[in-house]
């Protein structure tokens, strides 16, 4: 911030930043408002269709279940048709389908309640790798952390409009409710289509006056077009025996499904794979979505135990308790975005994994004492530190972590595996909690210690780096004591960058202009 303050880079946020959050917004609400609304119906959808607890987490976790295999499908997708179309083709085809299956199946089959929620899963699923990769790929090496966390928030958002929907008469409005997602599917398809093609998928395609097209949309006036092209196509020079003309989709679904195992078992970039399925593993065993989607029932059994029917304010009032429990979880994902372009990825992740599990442990006591308040502090806390660090940093490291030769089939397999280790988390849960109570917690908090030792251990720092000196770090092993050092600790020790070492740079009148200043802020920090 010191250095472009100094150089007077513009205040005005870039084309390249705003297409990215327009992107992240409308993928991230699809995705939360999906997921997180058979959540605040759950009580309700319980009744209506006698559900057992295996039941609910059978119909719970059927999204995820869908989801897996969109993870393919839209990494298969974007190979072939671009980042753009595939978002706007595949919330057209799935959204409105699944919403409109859950609504006419509300109150008749738990079967065909849960095939709607899988094809309103697999729609999500696609759009869990596409927006990733698109923020990533157009967004600048200063601002990528920020503008791909914001993804994040964008779910956060999309919960939060999925929760108050519930609040008002759920069993009366739950069929609706179930067939609002129709809506969203919508605009979500206008919006994607106003955003430009990804320069880079352009390039691998063969496609560089599309690029160039691309590059002027997201560029300030005045930026050579021409050298940034040539400057992309030097990049991915090594991936052209891969090249992504002329695949067909279906060729492109078994190079995906198949070609994300290859890489992780003995490809050349095995490292990253195999770092990024650990995370996933932790991000969805520590019950982060569970918590979200079972908030509600986990409440109601507290409340309930005084008394012997459940009516429909105390419904809407639990979902309150629960959209304060999403409330936080925005309030996290905002700190999140400030601090993960300032702090670090890693530091996020070592901080918040370790809260994650102090929250956990003071839920577990206050459901084992029947403490309404107590357990809310510990969801609100659990839910607050998971945010602030593995929610959003995850799906960072997931932008930065792959070269564009294998990012759709690695991006396809770790989103895959995400999705797969929630659908277990969303199937265990609710039948966990019957029988193991307040265990259940410490399970999930246990998971949280081991992602906390992992992190510390393997995950390099990405911050401010290039996508090929990341990649060279994690493909050759070569990490050094700055990819494991503490916040803001540079080579030499001292805090905060270290100014003595920059070359300096005379900013005169021919540099006066925002595109100019900003090319000297970018040769200054690159330096």
């Amino acid at each position: 911030r010191r250095v472009a303050r100094d150089v007077g880079a513009p205040r005005a946020m870039s084309a390249r930043a705003r297409f990215g959050y327009r992107f992240a917004l409308l993928g991230g609400v699809a995705f939360g408002y999906d997921l997180a609304l058979v959540g605040g119906l759950l009580p309700t959808l319980a009744t209506t269709l006698a559900l057992d607890g295996v039941e609910k987490g059978f119909v719970v976790s059927a999204a995820k279940g869908g989801a897996v295999i969109g993870a393919f499908v839209g990494a298969a997708a974007m190979r072939c048709f671009g980042r753009v179309r595939s978002a706007a083709v595949l919330s057209a085809c799935t959204l409105p389908f699944g919403s409109l299956m859950c609504a006419l199946s509300a109150d008749a089959s738990q079967v065909g309640l849960a095939f709607g929620r899988a094809v309103v899963g697999v729609g999500v699923g696609a759009l869990a790798v596409i927006v990733p990769a698109y923020c990533g790929e157009i967004a600048d090496d200063l601002n990528r952390g920020r503008v791909v966390a914001c993804y994040e928030l964008s779910v956060c958002m999309g919960m939060i409009l999925a929760n108050v929907s519930t609040w008002f008469e759920p069993s009366e409005t739950y069929k609706l409710v179930l067939g609002s997602p129709l809506v969203i599917g919508f605009w979500c398809v206008v919006g994607f289509m106003t955003c430009p093609e990804s320069p880079r998928w352009c390039v691998r395609a063969g496609d560089s006056e599309r690029a160039k097209e691309s590059l002027r949309a997201l560029e300030e006036p005045g930026s050579n077009i021409e050298t940034l092209v040539s400057t992309i196509e030097n990049e991915e020079q090594r991936a052209t025996s891969s090249s992504e003309r002329n695949v067909s989709f279906w060729q492109a679904l078994v190079d995906t499904t198949h070609g994300g195992w290859r890489e992780a078992m003995n490809g050349e970039e095995r490292r990253a794979v195999n770092l990024i399925l650990c995370l996933a593993w932790f991000n969805q065993m520590s019950a982060s979505t569970s918590i979200i989607n079972y908030s509600s029932r986990i409440l109601n059994e507290i409340s309930t135990t005084t008394t012997t029917t459940t009516t429909t304010s105390g419904i809407a009032m639990e979902n309150m308790y629960s959209g304060l429990i999403v409330a936080f979880k925005t309030l996290g994902v905002l700190i999140s975005i400030h601090l993960v372009d300032s702090c670090g990825r890693r530091p996020l992740l070592l901080y918040g994994n370790a809260f994650s599990a102090f929250g956990l442990s003071i839920a577990g006591l206050g459901f084992g004492m029947t403490s309404l308040p107590l357990t809310l502090v510990g969801l609100c806390t659990f839910i607050f530190a998971f945010s602030c660090s593995s929610a959003s940093v995850f799906w960072v490291l997931v932008s930065e972590f792959f070269s564009m030769r294998v990012k759709s089939a690695a991006a396809a397999l770790v989103t895959a595996t995400l999705f797969f280790a929630g659908f277990i988390s969303d199937l265990i849960f609710a039948p966990m909690l019957n029988a193991f109570h307040a265990g259940t917690f410490a399970f999930n908090a246990l998971w949280c210690v081991a992602a906390t030792i992992f992190v510390y251990f393997y995950i390099p720092e990405t911050r401010r780096k290039t996508f090929r000196d990341i990649q060279r770090v994690l493909r050759n092993g070569d990490v050094d004591d700055e990819d494991f050092a503490p916040v803001y600790q540079s080579v030499n020790g001292s805090r905060g960058i270290e100014f003595a070492n920059i070359r300096t740079h005379t900013i005169t009148d021919e540099d006066s202009t925002p595109a100019q200043s900003h090319r000297v802020q970018n040769a200054i920090i690159n330096e």
